[in-house]
């Protein structure tokens, strides 16, 4: 007979190692870090255009929020005060997940995250820009090795990302000022919104926003239409750190990682 506490203790500790494996936050040490940090202005490209990476290597780093963004509702910068504007189903899920304690969370097999899921927990990332390409890459460390193309030819989703979707979808983007706007179709069903468990569907519609700020900090906001899981588009947002002379590691998780499943309990 299996044993539902300890099913669900083992099934969960995919994820927490996953959580444990995350670099410490940055809040910790935002203080004294700013107070000696020269002022420095935001890097640009020969065009003008904002530089959101690097290239000399005397000022290296990486992006990461300062804490885990897991309860969107509480990052909301459109109507606060309804919270997350869920239709009856999609709010039953979420409340399950969350009492489950997210026992089922795809990270924890380390599939890619993708969307907002990918810029709201605790790791590292980074743009590589190239505009003799006509494309910008976001090289993600964690929970899986990966990287998200943003096409910036201006080319529209293809018919296939929607009839064949993927766990990061279909990206493209362009620049509104010094910002720039990432637009992505295509998802699948395979993983979650946040750490909570918000829903994501077939119908996910992301358009994502990178704005630097300052030299240390870009404002990310994303605007969620996904109207089979919710009853209106919706906004978040928060701050990334610029991660000052940081590297990203190479960083392996085995998809679809099985071996916890294998746990009974046999009385």
């Amino acid at each position: 007979m299996r044993h539902r506490g300890i099913t669900k203790t083992l099934l969960s500790m995919g994820a927490v190692l996953a959580v444990l494996a995350l670099p410490a936050p940055l809040e910790a040490r935002q203080d004294s870090e700013d107070a000696g940090r020269p002022d420095l202005p935001i890097p640009r490209l020969p065009d003008g255009t904002p530089h959101l990476g690097w290239d000399d290597p005397a000022h290296k780093g990486t992006w990461q929020v300062t804490r885990g963004h897991w309860e969107l509702a509480d990052d909301l910068v459109d109507r606060p005060e309804e919270g997350i504007p869920f239709k009856p189903w999609a709010r039953a899920l979420y409340e399950y997940r969350i009492a489950e304690e997210s026992k089922d969370d795809p990270e924890g097999l380390c599939v890619p995250p993708g969307g907002t899921r990918a810029t709201s927990t605790n790791a590292p990332w980074e743009f590589l820009q190239m505009p003799g390409q006509e494309r910008i890459f976001r090289v993600f460390q964690r929970p899986v090795a990966t990287w998200q193309e943003i096409h910036m030819d201006g080319r529209d989703h293809p018919r296939e990302a929607y009839d064949l979707p993927t766990w990061l979808g279909h990206s493209v983007g362009h620049w509104e000022g010094d910002t720039l706007v990432v637009d992505t179709v295509g998802f699948n069903e395979g993983h979650w919104m946040s750490r909570y468990g918000a829903i994501r569907t077939s119908q996910h519609h992301l358009v994502e926003r990178f704005t630097r700020i300052d030299y240390y900090t870009m404002r990310y906001e994303a605007t969620i239409d996904d109207p089979a899981a919710y009853t209106r588009p919706w906004t978040i947002g928060w701050d990334l750190r610029w991660n000052e002379g940081q590297e990203l590691e190479h960083h392996m998780c085995q998809e679809n990682n099985r071996f916890l499943r294998s746990f009974i309990d046999i009385e």
